[in-house]
């Protein structure tokens, strides 16, 4: 353990040293370590030639990917563009539509109006027609009605002269009536 790079630290100095960040670094990202020693100083440490190969296999990867990350971002940017010029292109379809869409409507309402119109006069004149036979009736039947009044009033004052006379002819009846005889035992 003495030949390691931090085997002359305590415990306690090595855990101190790891939970400080390393200024080659981002900060917080891994804790400060011997390795980090020689890139402050600007050596380098000597890498075996399949790490070295693999590494340089890896960069090579990485700048493709940076190729493709940076073609998506010009596609995007295409799409985003189309998407501006389709809304654009809509937004004028609509309030070209728009005003036909307007025209028919208030054309249609206009027809449903006139139609509308014609069927309440239609109706109308079905109800007018009905209430003018409704009326003959009950003009008729007031008239038969007065008839039948009159008719009654007629055979009410002719029942009242009968009464009148048989009265007349009660009284006189009474006034020349004989007083009774009596009656023997």
């Amino acid at each position: 353990m003495d030949d390691l790079p931090w085997g002359d630290l305590s415990r306690s100095e090595r855990l101190s040293r790891l939970s400080q960040p390393s200024p080659a670094a981002p900060l917080g990202t891994y804790p400060r370590c011997d390795i980090d020693k020689p890139r402050e100083r600007g050596e380098t440490w000597a890498v075996d030639p399949e790490t070295g190969e693999a590494i340089n296999r890896l960069s090579a990867n990485l700048d493709r990917v940076g190729t493709n990350v940076d073609r998506l971002g010009a596609n995007v940017d295409r799409l985003g563009a189309d998407l501006d010029r389709l809304s654009t292109d809509l937004r004028g379809e609509i309030r070209s539509t728009e005003a036909e869409t307007r025209a028919y409507v208030d054309q249609r309402i206009q027809t449903s109006t006139v139609e509308m119109r014609r069927f309440f006069e239609v109706v109308g004149e079905s109800l007018r027609g009905e209430i003018r036979s409704v009326a003959e009736l009950v003009a008729l039947s007031n008239e038969q009605r007065d008839r039948g009044d009159d008719e009654q009033t007629v055979r009410s004052d002719g029942l009242e002269r009968r009464v009148q006379r048989l009265e007349v002819d009660v009284s006189r009846l009474k006034a020349d009536r004989k007083s009774r005889r009596p009656r023997r035992r």
